[in-house]
């Protein structure tokens, strides 16, 4: 009955169809050389950057006021004999150095302080008060009281510095570390993990993109701190970082000067950016797919 009902059905020819080419997709060709240019994220940063350069010149042309509003070219020069005579490296040195003490410091009590919230009621509460009480205090209001305890000199802007950074990365690693799924919290119980090896181990890799969030903000907030704090006092013995060379070249009215220290706080803070907080997250978080 098979070979009957087979017999029946029509075999049909085979027939062989010539298709047209596919259109040629966008990623196949290559892109033109300033689209290609225009793909690297530092030559767009620097576009930018000499946009404002360019702006501000036209500005400073406009106003005609060098005492008021220096030159960009102006400032370069400022910068160059700046660099050149070694006082603006000193400087930035001498503030560099004292910034590394305050945010390393900051950087140790936000993991202690986040490290006992996570792992009992008492320090989560004291995490919650804390940052309640402190974080919207802002850190120059601190000052007068640093200068009676630790007096005119490093151990004030330390503790200032301390003040900046702790809370908000403390508030940000917490959040990382809430934010972190119970399957890894499941597997990290089940190897027998548990305080500071449960924390190192399961909590700071999973919540890497927040703590290197907060270690941002908090780079960011210490080196603004510092800078606003030497302007207030920020010699001792009369060596002061960048703020005080912006205080003191203010007050002898060399604006060029004031310019070039603002130009070495932007790019210090650039630097920092872009060589060392971008170069982490590309070789950590968004190499392991847990950023974007």
């Amino acid at each position: 009955m098979n070979n009957a009902y087979a017999g029946a059905v029509p075999i049909r020819p085979e027939v062989e169809y010539e298709l047209p080419p596919l259109p040629a997709q966008a990623g196949e060709a290559p892109l033109p050389w300033h689209e290609r240019l225009w793909q690297h994220a530092s030559l767009r940063k620097l576009a930018i950057l000499a946009l404002l350069a360019g702006i501000w010149e036209l500005a400073a042309r406009y106003t005609d006021n060098d005492l008021l509003l220096p030159s960009a070219s102006q400032t370069a020069v400022a910068f160059v004999q700046g660099i050149a005579g070694g006082e603006l490296p000193a400087r930035a040195g001498q503030s560099l150095r004292v910034l590394a003490q305050g945010y390393a410091a900051g950087v140790l009590l936000a993991f202690v302080l986040t490290t006992l919230a996570v792992s009992t009621r008492f320090g989560r509460d004291l995490l919650s008060t804390l940052t309640a009480m402190f974080n919207p205090l802002p850190a120059i209001a601190l000052l007068p009281l640093a200068l009676l305890w630790f007096g005119l000199g490093e151990g004030s802007l330390v503790f200032v510095l301390i003040h900046s950074v702790l809370w908000a990365l403390a508030l940000n690693m917490y959040a990382g570390f809430l934010g972190v799924s119970d399957t890894l919290r499941m597997a990290g119980r089940n190897y027998g993990l548990s305080g500071l090896r449960y924390v190192l181990q399961i909590l700071v890799p999973a919540a890497l993109p927040a703590i290197l969030a907060g270690l941002r903000i908090g780079w960011a907030f210490a080196w603004r701190t510092l800078i606003a704090a030497e302007l207030v006092f920020g010699a001792s013995s009369g060596k002061g970082g960048l703020g005080w060379y912006i205080f003191q070249n203010r007050n002898e009215l060399y604006t060029d000067r004031v310019f070039a220290g603002l130009a070495a706080v932007v790019i210090i803070g650039l630097l920092v950016e872009n060589l060392v907080f971008d170069t982490v997250e590309r070789f950590t978080v968004r190499r392991w797919g847990m950023q974007r």
